[in-house]
């Protein structure tokens, strides 16, 4: 029997564990809460409240499909609004279900490859947006820790401070490895050479040559980005708007939860800010899809706004539309894009086909070019206009 690749061995382990930690919830509340209490708590929850939390899931897809179609056509490749939501769900996927979230770039980057942009420029944008995202989220909680630092501290305490501490330190290593990159490349490749020698001192790295040159080759590339966003700062401010609309949109969710119980008692704003930093606090940890530190997070942040009877129907809901809803929409995202992969597939080797029984001396690789071409094809993704000045 084959073995399965590591990277499918990888994907499994990180399933189980989301599984594991579903269960894991699912018992604790069961143990803790009360079953008539939780079940009363789901009936009473108003459907048009819940279906503004959904809401704000589907604003979330939407804006990060669109701001990835527009960056494209910042770097002169049409990409389509449809796919660029599809590209989206699948780095929500792929990010819900491996640690750190380290499988969504590289797939998305192959669902764009089979759109005919090239790996380097759909990395460069990627890589961009995703700072986006990172700076997007830690700025908005730091203009809402500020504005809110009493009600904070008496939320969550002194442990729950240095929880914020430690998160906030992790994620903008993140933010701060970009402003590195563009102050000092030369640091950054330093930096990279004496860490990939440490490894081969302590036996994880065989080749120190080669490990080095691919770390190499990713810099370039991440440096590419950097380049491009301080030669077009219009472009990164817009991207990162409508990153800060994303991350608004997904914290958002617990705020439509809570009203869906019937509790008003608190702002907006202030459950916002509750949420954002529980965010933080939870994306620092190394988990697929922060599992266990979301939920446990939960309910150490949010004890105070959530009544006994209904907290713990609130964590299953939000947690529902936050996580489980990604990976059910992600999960349909991938297998369209693989059924479109597919069906390109085949029109290539039609194409082929056709060349070759009307004796056609065009090469395989000229016959592809014209299946990828859109104008002909009506593909999704092929060069635009030249980039923007």
């Amino acid at each position: 029997m084959k073995r399965p690749s590591k990277q499918s061995r990888s994907r499994i382990f990180s399933l189980a564990f989301i599984a594991l930690t579903f269960v894991f919830v699912v018992v604790f509340i069961f143990k803790t809460g009360d079953l008539k209490q939780i079940a009363q708590a789901f009936r009473s929850i108003n459907p048009y409240w819940f279906a503004g939390a959904v809401a704000c899931f589907a604003v979330q897809a939407f804006f990060e499909g669109w701001s990835l179609s527009l960056f494209f056509r910042f770097y002169g490749f049409r990409v389509k609004l449809w796919h660029g939501i599809r590209v989206g769900l699948l780095g929500m996927y792929y990010g819900s279900i491996t640690p750190s979230a380290a499988g969504a770039q590289p797939m998305q980057v192959f669902s764009l490859k089979k759109r005919g942009v090239p790996p380097a420029i759909a990395s460069s944008v990627l890589a961009v947006k995703f700072f986006c995202w990172q700076l997007s989220f830690m700025l908005a909680g730091t203009v809402l820790w500020i504005m809110h630092g009493s009600l904070v501290y008496e939320t969550i305490g002194s442990t729950g401070i240095w929880l914020l501490v430690v998160g906030y330190l992790i994620n903008f290593l993140m933010v701060g490895a970009v402003i590195m990159l563009s102050i000092s490349r030369n640091l950054v490749r330093a930096i990279i050479i004496f860490f990939v020698k440490l490894a081969n001192k302590l036996r994880y790295v065989k080749d120190v040559a080669a490990t080095s040159s691919r770390w190499d080759a990713a810099l370039n590339e991440f440096h590419s980005s950097v380049e491009m966003v301080t030669r077009h700062p219009l472009q990164f401010l817009v991207v990162f708007l409508m990153s800060l609309i994303e991350s608004i949109a997904l914290q958002s969710v617990v705020y439509f939860v809570y009203r869906g119980f019937g509790l008003n008692e608190h702002s907006y704003l202030t459950i916002l800010t509750i949420q954002f930093l529980l965010y933080i606090v939870a994306s620092s940890t190394p988990l697929p899809g922060d599992s266990g530190a979301q939920e446990g997070g939960f309910y150490f942040f949010f004890s105070r706004f959530f009544p006994e009877s209904t907290i713990f129907a609130a964590l299953i809901l939000w947690r529902s539309i936050t996580f489980y809803l990604q990976i059910i929409c992600g999960f349909t995202a991938a297998m369209i894009d693989q059924a479109l992969g597919s069906r390109r597939v085949r029109r290539i080797r039609r194409v082929e086909k056709d060349a070759a029984e009307q004796g056609n001396a065009e090469s395989p690789s000229r016959a592809e070019n014209q299946a990828d071409d859109p104008a002909r094809r009506g593909m999704e993704a092929g060069p635009g206009p030249a980039p923007n000045a």
